[in-house]
């Protein structure tokens, strides 16, 4: 099992800013080859539901899965070649 090496929170954040955040997140993550993420959006809400679809959409993302706790996604990054 991977370990997770870093966390964003998206508590406090606009739809928007919450997308913006996000890709910016998955982006260092992939720069800096890191393969295993958490990213937490609360139990619901817009964040939430869109979540997945942003995953979906970026190529950096490998999988994600839901979190023992339900508030947060782990995030399988892709390699850097």
């Amino acid at each position: 099992c991977l370990k997770i090496m870093r966390k964003l929170d998206l508590h406090g954040f606009t739809l928007e800013e919450a997308y913006q955040e996000f890709t910016d997140f998955i982006y260092s993550a992939y720069e800096d080859n890191i393969s295993k993420v958490e990213i937490i959006t609360g139990n619901s809400g817009q964040i939430k539901k869109e979540f997945p679809h942003w995953a979906e959409n970026n190529h950096q993302i490998r999988y994600i899965e839901n979190s023992w706790h339900k508030g947060s996604f782990i995030v399988k990054i892709e390699k850097k070649y």
